[in-house]
């Protein structure tokens, strides 16, 4: 969650400050006295030193106020300030927070008996001294303290100042992002000292004013400034933070059809850059449901628009069948071999998807069918890569027609000749390079040359005439040297989940992070909760601490993330 105009700076400094402080908070005048009262005796015994027990628990309750002292009221004045806009939160003096030094008579000094055991004939000892001790030793809710009386303490006065500026950041920041955030998993993180560096959330407002210049004197209209996509994606790059960065190169799932604390921390904390709407994930209820929800979603992401995917193939794979009814497979369009019927699916789809909030269809499939495989049934076009490529293209062409919703190839190096899942094994392909030169890579390669493909999926299988260690989305032998570098590709690459158990035989999903990103990646699928996207931060975080991950590498994935969120509409050049 990113902190609004005006918050008060450096709040993770002061609450360090603020803790190193109470770790040797100096107590120089405190009575402790053992109570001898015995559960048996009438109470009146105690008359001499409380009245009732309700003295007693004002006793211990003081002590505890003693944090906010007199400063309560001052809190409360400036806090109420704020919410009224009467005092600008930038303008917040936390010296009028102060708490007044309340003088403690000389005759409170620290009684307590080093070498013998007290009982209760033994008075109390005085011992003046001065020590450090924790907070925690203090306690009222201490257990140690239920047999004493414990006096007020005084505390310094920058002491009581940290104290009550750490409440009114907490008490502010709860006000600024939301109970929903606020109370979500790592919500207190983001005000208590998350590592993760939220930056600017008005990032791209300050952008469009710099860029954006003013009427000059004298002058008829604004200066127009010149800009291409590039060097406007490169100056959001600029100024985005390294966690902004790898939070685009997320794309996360979740459980449930609400926009629980779960979804919400890794959109508005992590910042990460697309969400998969999947139905066995249970995201998808009905109509009014699925509006709400990606808008919520959409919503929480402050800084960068979001991009909201779904697998909408049609057929086997129709995600959206009970909410629009069933729509064709790529299967039946493709014996169709009509490219106008393609080109009306894709049209169909995209309508359909819009009206949900989607801008990213994880479709089409570009797979030449070959070997049967139950897992690809009806989800390709054809079996030959002229008839992929015409009928993909045109539902390619349709579905991003409007410029609203972008299309992804998948599954690269290619699933049409394996009968293995890589959601349950490991496929291995076994032809030559040839053979995948005029067969699998041919649809690829035609339809990137004619410069209408934003995204390609890569999938988990080892080839073996290219890289029979490695599975192809770890490999950088197939991701640089034939998708890049081969068949020319330089929009985004995503991995199919990296929790397919094709990967998981090769490596965690953190260190499938860090080896696909190695191997040319730039989106990264398979996150479902904040640990997984802050364990997925650490390990590549841990790889450019070593030189193995450069910040340029980072750079140039996130480029292409966000040059597709423009193809999107998302992110527009502002104009004058």
């Amino acid at each position: 969650m990113q902190p609004s105009d005006g918050h008060l700076p450096d709040s993770r400094k002061m609450y360090k400050n603020f803790i190193a402080t109470l770790d040797t908070v100096e107590t120089t005048s405190v009575r402790i006295e053992m109570d001898t009262s015995n559960n048996s005796q009438p109470e009146e015994i105690a008359e001499d030193k409380f009245t009732d027990i309700d003295a007693e628990e004002q006793e211990i309750t003081n002590k505890q106020k003693v944090v906010v002292g007199r400063g309560a009221e001052a809190l409360h004045n400036v806090l109420e300030g704020i919410a009224s806009n009467d005092v600008p939160i930038e303008t917040l003096d936390t010296n009028k927070l102060a708490v007044p030094e309340t003088p403690i008579p000389d005759d409170e000094a620290v009684q307590e008996e080093d070498d013998q055991e007290p009982t209760n004939n033994s008075p109390p000892i005085d011992v003046q001294e001065t020590r450090k001790i924790p907070v925690a030793e203090v306690s009222a809710s201490s257990p140690l303290l239920s047999s004493f009386h414990v006096q007020p303490i005084g505390l310094k006065r920058g002491t009581a100042v940290l104290m009550i500026a750490l409440l009114a950041i907490v008490v502010l920041q709860g006000l600024t992002i939301g109970p929903t955030q606020f109370l979500g998993e790592q919500g207190w993180a983001s005000v208590l000292g998350n590592s993760v560096s939220q930056g600017n959330p008005n990032l791209l407002t300050n952008i469009r004013k710099q860029i954006t210049h003013p009427l000059k004197p004298g002058a008829t209209a604004p200066v127009k400034v010149q800009m291409t996509p590039d060097q406007y994606i490169d100056l959001i790059i600029n100024k985005m933070t390294l966690d902004q960065k790898l939070g685009q190169m997320m794309i996360v799932q979740f459980v449930g059809p609400t926009y629980s604390p779960s979804i919400s921390a890794m959109i508005s904390q992590y910042n990460v850059g697309a969400v998969l709407v999947f139905t066995a994930n249970g995201n998808v209820v009905d109509k009014g449901q699925l509006t709400d929800l990606i808008k919520q979603m959409k919503g929480g992401s402050t800084t960068i628009p979001l991009a909201v995917a779904i697998d909408q193939e049609g057929g086997p794979v129709d995600r959206l069948a009970d909410l629009d009814g069933p729509r064709a497979s790529a299967a039946t369009i493709g014996a169709t071999n009509d490219p106008k019927q393609a080109r009306q699916a894709g049209m169909q789809d995209a309508k359909d998807l819009t009206s949900y909030g989607f801008n990213l269809n994880l479709a089409p499939v570009v797979d030449v069918t070959n070997v049967y495989n139950p897992q690809m049934d009806g989800r390709t076009f054809g079996d030959t890569p002229q008839q992929v490529t015409k009928m993909a293209g045109a539902y390619l062409q349709g579905l991003q027609k409007s410029g609203k919703v972008v299309g992804t190839l998948k599954h690269f190096p290619g699933l049409g000749d394996v009968a293995t899942d890589p959601h349950q094994g490991v496929p291995v392909l076994t032809r030559s390079t040839s053979d995948f030169e005029k067969i699998d890579w041919a649809p690829y390669r035609a339809l990137i040359k004619s410069g209408n493909v934003h995204a390609i999926m890569v999938t988990h299988e080892i080839v073996q005439a290219l890289d029979p260690s490695e599975p192809s989305s770890l490999s950088a032998k197939i991701v640089q040297g034939i998708l890049r570098k081969d068949l020319g590709f330089q929009g985004v690459v995503m991995t199919d989940s990296l929790t397919m158990q094709a990967l998981l035989t090769y490596a965690t999903m953190s260190q499938a992070a860090v080896l696909s990103i190695e191997a040319g990646t730039d989106l990264l699928m398979g996150a479902s909760s904040p640990d997984d996207v802050a364990s997925m931060f650490q390990s590549i975080k841990q790889a450019m601490s070593t030189g193995t991950i450069t910040q340029q590498r980072i750079n140039e994935s996130v480029h292409r993330i966000l040059m597709m969120k423009y193809a999107m509409g998302l992110l527009p050049i502002p104009k004058n």
